[in-house]
């Protein structure tokens, strides 16, 4: 059933609103997101083969989290996690078979940022069921309703009210396009959510993109196991480069615009993708491929030139949005605020979790066979510790077995980590009312 603007909001209190303490204006947001991003995709990642030279940029003028996770990855639940700064099984949106918030679970942090002075604006792929407008955005020059589409010419929206039609052009440079001139004549403070489908197939590059890396071989990321079915590097190589010299447009246009330095950039991928490893050629899984991302954060206010392992998850985003802006939140989010990382390089933070709730079959849309038994796991900046549904469980020491191959879960040495790591994880689920506790 879908429900009217004027219901959403009014099915929740309004929070007050803190005003900036430090009496700096609020900082505008500029969160960029990227599509199926493998986290070794990035020159700054370690990868010695893919031209990001923006990205690269960026991560040197800011902090560059390597061990940045998403909180469950597929592409729709990520996104529903990043607008209200909750887990899936508070949120109600499960999965890309289960889209939707559940109503009157309380005002998408997006939308508390609009009640507190900023201007929102979506650009790029939305596939959430409800609409821009009921999630807190009061513009949407260019985007797209659904959660794939082609490059060439594709079916977009001009407009939040507005129907789909094609586009002539290629969908990275008409939302990079479309980012540019928002910036020109955004009010301040703004958000700007801008939302890439690159690098998710099916792809199509121009020319220029594709012969940088045609021919070469092997360019596989330096970590991807040996023996993996054959993946078409090159092409999904051209795909980050046009998109990483779309981010470099972007920062440039806020730097003609003198808004670096009360800016917030960041850059993140929705999830990751396993290109075959382990047998697996999505996501979903709880496996470094599919849950590590590129996890970048810079601009005027952040620290810049660290590499920081700290155990940072997606759901940390929105709360450190808030907490940036002086908003204090209007209910409790799953997410900490990054804001000690960003400013000083140093924070507290122990452990990320991420999980997955939806066992149905549907829950892929794209397999309706296929289940992925629901899961959660906590990450330390070395180990993981897994635990299914039906009991099962996994710990990997990902300092000295990265490729996650040696399952230590009965090594009597590992008793005392895996029974910490098992507290946390109980806590967590605790803290979040997660109604799975009992399996964990």
């Amino acid at each position: 059933m879908k429900i009217t603007r004027r219901e959403w909001l009014g099915a929740v209190s309004t929070a007050p609103l803190l005003a900036n303490k430090a009496g700096k204006p609020k900082p505008n947001i500029i969160f960029i997101l990227s599509d199926d991003h493998h986290y070794q995709c990035l020159g700054a990642a370690g990868n010695p083969y893919i031209q990001t030279p923006n990205l690269d940029r960026l991560a040197k003028r800011g902090v560059n989290f390597t061990s940045g996770i998403i909180s469950t990855p597929q592409c729709c639940p990520s996104r529903g996690i990043l607008l209200s700064g909750l887990e899936t099984y508070q949120s109600g949106l499960l999965s890309n078979g289960e889209t939707g918030f559940r109503q009157g679970f309380g005002p998408t942090a997006i939308e508390q940022l609009r009640r507190g002075g900023y201007d929102t604006a979506l650009i790029g792929k939305w596939h959430i069921r409800q609409g821009p407008e009921e999630c807190g955005f009061t513009k949407g020059p260019l985007w797209l309703r659904e959660g794939g589409s082609v490059y060439r010419d594709p079916k977009l929206r001009r407009g939040l009210e507005a129907q789909d039609e094609t586009i002539p052009g290629h969908i990275t440079d008409l939302f990079t396009d479309a980012a540019l001139k928002y910036i020109r004549s955004a009010r301040q403070p703004f958000l700007l959510w801008l939302a890439y489908n690159a690098p998710h197939g099916p792809r199509w590059e121009e020319e220029r993109y594709q012969r940088l890396y045609r021919g070469k071989n092997p360019i596989a990321p330096p970590a991807h196991p040996p023996g993996s079915a054959a993946v078409d590097w090159a092409g999904y190589y051209s795909t980050i480069t046009h998109l990483d010299e779309a981010v470099g447009r972007v920062i440039a246009e806020l730097e003609k615009a003198a808004l670096w330095e009360n800016s917030l950039i960041v850059f993140l991928g929705d999830n990751g993708l396993m290109f075959n490893t382990k047998g697996i050629g999505g996501k979903v899984v709880p496996w470094e491929e599919s849950i590590r991302v590129p996890y970048l954060v810079a601009g005027g206010m952040v620290k810049d030139g660290l590499r920081l392992q700290a155990p940072v998850a997606s759901v940390d985003l929105p709360a450190t949005w808030l907490d940036l802006a002086g908003i204090f939140p209007a209910y409790r989010l799953a997410g900490r605020s990054l804001r000690s990382y960003l400013t000083t390089g140093t924070g507290i933070f122990e452990a990320a979790f991420a999980t997955w709730a939806d066992g149905r079959a549907g829950a892929l849309v794209g397999d309706l066979k296929m289940v992925v038994e629901p899961y959660r796991l906590v990450r330390t900046p070395r180990y993981k510790l897994i635990r299914w549904q039906s009991g099962k469980q996994a710990l990997y020491d990902l300092q000295q077995d990265p490729a996650e191959d040696r399952d230590l879960i009965e090594e009597a040495k590992y008793a005392e980590i895996r029974g910490e790591l098992r507290e946390r994880l109980v806590a967590r689920m605790k803290e979040t009312d997660d109604s799975a506790r009992q399996w964990a």
